[in-house]
């Protein structure tokens, strides 16, 4: 397995985010995950600034997806800075826990290295 991934238990009825803080205007959110077994909902979501307060953004809703058979890879150009959240959402399940693992981080628009989470 590669060493750069993560493994994130999501219990039945509840959700899991992974934050990342984008600092630069036009960076990449890039993700790759997998469940071993089922299905989880997806999305992600955008808290920055605004002058009313904290302005809540939703850039991809929340999707089902099966990824038992094939990872789910995405991109993202972040146009703001602010904070970026991937939502792991099992409150569809009442019994399954979902192990998800994945990797994620931010590339900078002028270079090809990318940081982790918050």
């Amino acid at each position: 397995m590669d060493p750069d991934v993560e493994k994130l238990t999501v219990m039945p009825l509840s959700k899991e985010e992974i934050t990342f803080d984008v600092k630069e205007e036009n960076s990449y959110l890039e993700w790759e995950f997998e469940t071993k077994n089922r299905d989880i909902d997806f999305s992600l979501l955008f808290k920055g600034e605004s002058p009313e307060g904290m302005e809540h953004v939703v850039f991809i809703p929340k999707q089902r997806m099966d990824t038992c058979y094939e990872p789910e890879r995405g991109c993202f150009k972040c146009e703001k800075v602010g904070n970026y959240s991937i939502v792991f959402d099992n409150s569809f399940s009442w019994l399954h826990s979902k192990e998800v693992y994945y990797k994620a981080g931010v590339r900078g628009p002028r270079n090809k290295d990318i940081y982790d989470a918050m």
